[in-house]
């Protein structure tokens, strides 16, 4: 056992409850803490004042000052899982939960992440989240992943807590099956005929992309990869291109990523070009496609964070607001950049870099100097853009200020490196910007 590590991260855990008890005193005029009582409920479920759960397998569970405990297993212990003190609150979440977050931060600084992204649960009650990156005032480093909830009338928190980046994101997906795994007690109690293991949670599952009564709602975006002969080179092209479907709760389907606005809004999206605007309907795994008349079935099968179409996996889009990137990325074209329905057809030459840091500072180099149509172009420009100055990102909108002047591109993380502190991979006006250094 690393006991310098272990006794570390346990004095971060201590912090964080004494702040969490800050920031319950100021959201509510209403408060009562849970009761710090570990029992065994009828579903086999342990329980924690109003929260029931399935321990981690080989995580041994420690209170500290009445509070929840799970340390990671194998000598590995430089990082825990906690289920805060839940309260009495009927206010917005959202305001808690940023409150929270606030005060957790008032004697660190955010290295990377802070955004809250909104999630649903399956009984329908809110859901928020936060993955970051914080620098302690000791000048250690800690990688955090908070879950809030708000089952009836009480405010839950949770969180993931490391010093160490790769044990980070190896036990990540630990932290979610535990967190799909919680019940609370409230709602069980108001509601003894519903099934025991209905009222799990998911920090996966949110707003801007999921599955509903009449199928999927939301904006959803797949890789495709593939090898295309060169007849100029006599070699083999490697092409990869993103596939998009924007689905509207009301049976309509966007097929691309939309070229303006809110590249969530299926209304928009169709307005704006009602050729791509189709229908779609979902019945069991079958999902049928009507674009301008022609008409296809494909065989779905759903995933908890999205679905997948043949073999390729299609994945929900959030949005991140107040997101803070660190890290130079760059866009290079490729040898053939064109394709069926879905894909990138253009001119593009050479390489578009832009640096961000973690002060919302800019600094480009030819940046999105791309000319291209297509349903996935979405944003595109012929103009280039070089030199430096400030951003912000609101929601899927990327806005950049130099030098008096303001322009706004759509954006968002790809799906699969959401969770990383610096994300490998981010799409800017429909073109994708891998991180370099």
């Amino acid at each position: 056992m690393n006991i310098k590590t272990l006794a570390i991260l346990l004095i971060i855990v201590l912090n964080l409850l004494s702040i969490t008890g800050c920031a319950q005193t100021r959201t509510s005029t209403n408060h009562k803490t849970s009761s710090n009582v570990t029992t065994t409920n009828s579903s086999n479920k342990e329980q924690i004042g109003n929260v029931l759960f399935v321990a981690p397998k080989n995580w041994q569970k420690t209170e500290i000052n009445g509070k929840l405990l799970f340390i990671a297993p194998d000598g590995n212990q430089n990082t825990v899982i906690a289920i805060l003190p839940g309260e009495d609150f009927s206010g917005d979440l959202q305001s808690y939960f940023k409150q929270f977050l606030d005060n957790n931060q008032s004697n660190a600084t955010v290295i990377a992440g802070g955004q809250i992204n909104k999630g649903t649960s399956d009984e329908g009650y809110e859901v928020y989240y936060s993955q970051l990156v914080l620098k302690e005032g000791d000048g250690g480093v800690s990688y955090r992943l908070y879950v809030a909830t708000h089952p009836g009338d009480r405010a839950e928190v949770a969180a993931l807590i490391s010093t160490d980046q790769n044990s980070f994101q190896q036990y990540k997906s630990v932290f979610e099956k535990f967190i799909e795994s919680l019940d609370f007690a409230n709602l069980k109690n108001s509601n003894s005929n519903s099934k025991s293991d209905n009222n799990n949670v998911s920090p996966s599952t949110k707003s801007s992309g999921s599955s509903n009564g009449n199928g999927f709602n939301g904006l959803f975006v797949g890789t495709i990869s593939r090898q295309q002969f060169n007849p100029n080179t006599h070699l083999y092209d490697y092409i990869v291109r993103q596939q998009y479907y924007l689905f509207g709760s009301d049976g309509r389907v966007y097929f691309g990523l939309p070229k303006g606005g809110d590249i969530r809004d299926v209304d928009s999206a169709c307005q704006q070009d009602p050729s791509n605007c189709g229908q779609y309907a979902l019945s069991g795994n079958q999902l049928q496609l009507n674009r301008q008349g022609q008409q296809q079935s494909f065989t779905i099968e759903p995933k908890s964070n999205g679905f997948k179409l043949g073999n390729t996996s299609f994945y929900p889009v959030h949005s991140f607001d107040g997101l803070r990137l660190n890290g130079t990325y760059s866009f290079r074209s490729f040898a053939n950049l064109s394709g069926g329905s879905g894909a990138i057809s253009g001119g593009v030459s050479g390489e578009r870099t832009i640096s961000f840091t973690s002060d919302d500072r800019f600094l480009a180099n030819n940046f999105l100097g791309f000319t291209g149509s297509g349903s996935v172009a979405g944003g595109t420009s012929s103009s280039s853009i070089s030199g430096q100055g400030t951003y912000q990102i609101q929601g899927n909108t990327l806005i950049l200020n130099s030098n008096g002047r303001q322009q706004s591109f759509n954006f968002f993380v790809y799906p699969e490196n959401e969770q990383e502190a610096r994300p490998g991979f981010i799409v800017i006006g429909g073109a994708g910007y891998l991180l370099r250094n």
